[in-house]
């Protein structure tokens, strides 16, 4: 009897891959906490070293130094734009200027 009954488990199948990118509220709240944390985490690094040697100028430093960590993490995570699914590519340049066709495929070595 126990042999007949399925297994039990998660009420809804699972999806076979997962996707690379969260939802854009999930991917907004990544972004404020790291910028927010590396504020907290390098300005409280300033606040301890201002402490430490009676000074007044590590803890802007860090906060700034830690605004621009923070800055450059978010790009490096986040920065690059997936290409289009089942889109077409074109070839151009930077820019979005086309490149030239080339008619001769020759080189020009020798010509002067």
């Amino acid at each position: 009897m126990a042999e007949e009954m399925p297994p039990r488990g998660d009420s809804r199948p699972r999806p076979a891959g997962t996707a690379s990118h969260g939802s854009g509220a999930e991917t907004g709240w990544a972004i404020i906490g790291t910028m927010i944390s590396g504020m907290a985490v390098w300005g409280g690094a300033g606040w301890l070293l201002d402490h430490w040697l009676d000074t007044r100028v590590f803890f802007p430093v860090g906060i700034i130094l830690g605004m621009a960590v923070a800055i450059y993490l978010v790009v490096a995570r986040f920065g690059a734009v997936p290409p289009p699914a089942g889109g077409k590519r074109t070839s151009s340049t930077p820019g979005g200027r086309r490149s030239r066709p080339r008619g001769d495929v020759r080189t020009q070595k020798g010509r002067r």
